[in-house]
């Protein structure tokens, strides 16, 4: 028989088994029916649900970082930081040892706003939450300074962005927003004691930073200024909004000290309730702060808030001057020995000693005075104490030159810089400082009767 040739009861067969699967095929796609619209009704197919403000399991939009350093000079150790995104997602997370966070988000997340909370700087508690905002994924810090940023967009309350809706989120943190609140900080923070500036090409918000760089050095001279301006975090941002000065007038000076003749930036002010505010934000010792008041010549006459310091002397206007606390034993004067000499930011350095033959200088060491120096010609000088004894001439131009003059007998090396004012009436003013220094083994930041020590001296 042909292949091709079935008979009847074949083909009845057959088409009873296809009837059968047949409908078999349409029970199963109306289950796949049934079951597709009960996840969209649900929408829970897969499982999920949200994390820090990403999206659910099945979703493979690829993640994105936000990282950066919470400080305030020191690092904000073991902070609460939490971001809140325009889209409705959060993320979270704690400040490690060097200030330092990182969390993931969604590109389509952003801006966001951040805050950090609680944790320790210095070993202090953090005083307030401090708040900055992410325009895009990257690079993220959180300061004092992204404080007052902030505090510029939500119009002089840095906690406004907190609670603000994802539209006014969108609105509020913008290029040109951004840009022109930090204007508004770089022109605020101009008029704190030292005039502070933020470095050319360096933003507070997105440039990264480290602890002991010159950008976090920024932070340790802002609380300091801030603190002599007798002023707080919500007053500078109230400020800052506002486009209102800090202080009345602000100077700028550096303050020499030891080791060898380092130099740290030193902030004045005359401030908004009429003290005058000292900073400096010294590296290695920490901060000191003041607040003085001044005689009719501009010079400090008392302290209103001495701080850590025991005395001062100030002259030219307080273009010059030397500060004292109890910190090691003074040659002179044990109570309070000398740890600062200050110049002005307008006096002129002396490289001709030709200009000081013939000059007496009356010294001052310990903010005590404690003899007369004479100048002849090519930088020798004669000393004589407050005692009537005269040390044999010496010459201070080894002492000017960046090694210093090494003093072998007492293990010390000394530093000198001499300085002119030109007054009102044209006449000129001469100063000089000296920075006596250890070489020896012990501690270069404490101070000893014989190889520690700095000294001003002003021209009669």
């Amino acid at each position: 028989m042909p292949l091709y040739s079935l008979s009847p009861f074949f083909i009845s067969h057959l088409k009873r088994n296809l009837a059968v699967n047949k409908n078999k095929i349409n029970k199963r796609i109306a289950g796949f029916a049934l079951g597709a619209s009960l996840c969209a009704a649900l929408a829970a197919c897969g499982g999920g649900g949200s994390n820090s403000g990403t999206n659910s399991a099945g979703d493979t939009t690829p993640t994105v970082t936000t990282s950066g350093t919470a400080a305030i000079g020191a690092p904000i150790v073991g902070g609460s930081l939490s971001l809140k995104c325009a889209s409705g997602a959060a993320a979270s997370a704690t400040t490690a040892a060097d200030g330092t966070y990182s969390v993931t988000l969604k590109s389509a997340d952003y801006p966001c706003v951040a805050q950090v909370a609680g944790g320790q700087a210095n070993g202090a508690a953090l005083a307030s939450a401090l708040h900055s905002v992410a325009a895009a994924p990257g690079t993220t810090n959180v300061t004092p300074l992204t404080d007052l940023i902030v505090g510029v967009l939500g119009n002089g309350n840095a906690s406004a962005l907190d609670a603000a809706t994802s539209s006014a989120l969108s609105s509020a943190i913008t290029a040109d927003n951004l840009a022109s609140a930090l204007t508004k900080v770089q022109t605020a923070i101009a008029t704190l004691p030292g005039k502070l500036a933020i470095a050319s090409g360096f933003n507070p918000l997105n440039s990264q930073f480290s602890a002991g760089d010159a950008n976090d050095a920024l932070l340790d001279q802002y609380a300091a200024a801030l603190d002599a301006a007798g002023l707080t975090q919500a007053d500078a941002v109230t400020h800052t909004q506002a486009g209102t000065a800090m202080t009345k007038t602000p100077y700028s000076a550096i303050a020499y000290t030891t080791p060898g003749i380092t130099a740290t930036p030193m902030g004045t002010s005359l401030n908004l309730d009429n003290t005058f505010g000292i900073a400096i934000a010294d590296p290695n010792r920490g901060p000191y702060v003041a607040k003085a008041n001044l005689d009719a010549s501009g010079n400090v006459s008392s302290f209103a808030t001495r701080g850590k310091f025991t005395a001062i002397v100030s002259v030219l206007g307080n273009r010059v001057g030397e500060l004292c606390t109890a910190n090691g034993v003074g040659s002179v004067s044990a109570s309070q020995p000398g740890q600062y000499v200050y110049v002005s930011s307008d006096m002129v350095e002396v490289t001709d000693l030709s200009e000081l033959n013939g000059k007496t200088f009356d010294e001052v060491e310990d903010c005590t005075q404690s003899g007369t120096a004479t100048f002849a010609s090519n930088g020798i000088v004669t000393f004589t104490g407050n005692d009537g004894q005269t040390d044999a001439p010496v010459s201070i131009v080894q002492a000017l030159t960046a090694a210093g003059a090494p003093d072998l007998a007492n293990h010390s090396v000394e530093h000198a810089k001499v300085y002119k004012y030109t007054d009102s009436t044209g006449a000129a003013r001469y100063a000089y400082i000296t920075i006596n220094s250890t070489t020896g083994t012990d501690d270069p930041l404490t101070f000893d009767t014989d190889t520690k020590y700095v000294t001003i001296g002003l021209s009669r």
